[in-house]
């Protein structure tokens, strides 16, 4: 099997009829990213949204077209909740 099939092999593919991944330990505010079968659109989605308070920018789930784009995101989303919540301490 070459790397790039296995690499294709290792990505998660859910049908939408399936069950989202098994939580596992919660580590980080993101979820296990994963491909989604009929889109092939990458989603991840936050482990608490509860905590989103009330910055209409940030959001509880995420979708790209590939896995750099999804982790850019989630980058840009972790900074407007740091962002955020500073102000929130400040008030």
């Amino acid at each position: 099997m070459s790397l790039n099939n296995r690499r294709i092999s290792d990505i998660p593919r859910i049908e939408a009829t399936d069950p989202l991944p098994g939580a596992g330990e919660r580590v980080g505010r993101w979820a296990e990213p994963y491909q989604q079968a009929e889109t092939e659109l990458w989603t991840v989605h936050l482990r608490l949204p509860e905590l989103l308070g009330k910055d209409a920018r940030l959001v509880d789930t995420l979708t790209a077209t590939n896995r750099e784009t999804l982790a850019a995101l989630m980058e840009q989303q972790d900074a407007l909740a740091a962002n955020a919540g500073s102000r929130v301490s400040q008030a």
